[in-house]
């Protein structure tokens, strides 16, 4: 068996992309014993410093070399320098050198990824999408799910998550102007899709297969954009520009203190405030989105 991939992607900043991405592979890992792996591939680093404490994240990542950003120099400068054993950190989070989930693992970002979209750009390298898949290609095996946590854009680094992965989830807040770009978005992956389908052999296009909702509000603005997710998911599943399968996974995730709380403490919530309504939200939402893929 080969793990269960996902690029987690949203051109939009601020719509929880991150939050949903570590706890829910954190409640998947924890509640349903399904070894996770994330891959942060966003130079803010947010993924890594929610699972690390900033001084431990500065050592591991050795200056970038332990992180996602080593595949990328890699492949632009020639060398092989990237070890997926030494880069990866294993049962996060740790406390006092305990993991406290131990099916868990991340491979850290590097603020040096911001340096890859120009230098990718410069020197035109005709496969670039590749450079991901190739390196972690050898250890799908080792996981249920690969979780993609890509930066707030469709460029080079995020297209590499689209070609690495075989599923694309995208999170978004319940009001008109995170939805406005829903279609949009699901235009470019579909014709990055075409463009590097003779690429991808057996493997299925990452196209669209689920939809989350976070910061919830129970208002009338944010139940009206539920609907109105609804209404376009639909209408673009019968244009063919989403799996045909794709759905809004519920429930969505309440915009509450807990989460963000949680940050701070670099653990996630279902560890930060194991019976509150954050971890409530996550619990469900990962039963949800395991029966899903399930199926699929």
């Amino acid at each position: 068996m080969s793990a269960t991939t996902i690029a987690f992607l949203n051109f939009k900043g601020g719509v929880g992309k991150t939050a949903t991405t570590v706890n829910l592979a954190a409640a998947l890992a924890h509640y349903h014993q399904q070894r996770v792996l994330i891959v942060d591939l966003d130079p803010q680093c947010n993924a890594s410093f929610w699972l690390m404490p900033p001084a431990d994240w500065k050592a591991h990542v050795d200056g970038g070399r332990h992180s996602s950003f080593q595949i990328f120099q890699d492949e632009i400068m020639g060398t092989h320098r990237f070890d997926f054993d030494k880069a990866v950190v294993r049962a996060v989070p740790r406390k006092g050198g305990i993991s406290m989930i131990s099916r868990l693992d991340i491979l850290p970002a590097a603020v040096q990824l911001i340096t890859i979209e120009d230098r990718i750009h410069q020197n035109k390298y005709a496969r670039f999408f590749e450079f991901l898949y190739k390196a972690l290609k050898p250890h799908y095996k080792d996981y249920d799910y690969i979780f993609f946590d890509c930066p707030p854009n469709v460029y080079s680094i995020s297209k590499n998550a689209l070609y690495a992965a075989e599923n694309c989830v995208v999170p978004y807040v319940p009001d008109f102007l995170s939805l406005s770009g829903f279609q949009l978005l699901a235009e470019q992956i579909e014709q990055f899709n075409d463009r590097i389908s003779g690429f991808k052999g057996l493997r299925r296009r990452a196209s669209i297969v689920g939809l989350l909702a976070s910061h919830y509000k129970a208002s009338k603005t944010h139940d009206q954009g539920l609907n109105e997710l609804e209404v376009t998911l639909g209408r673009l599943k019968s244009e063919g520009l989403t799996h045909h399968e794709a759905k809004l996974l519920l429930p969505p995730i309440r915009h509450l203190a807990d989460v963000s709380e949680s940050t701070n403490e670099h653990l996630p919530v279902i560890l930060h405030k194991p019976n509150g309504l954050g971890a409530e939200d996550y619990s469900k939402l990962a039963k949800s989105f395991h029966q899903h893929f399930q199926s699929l």
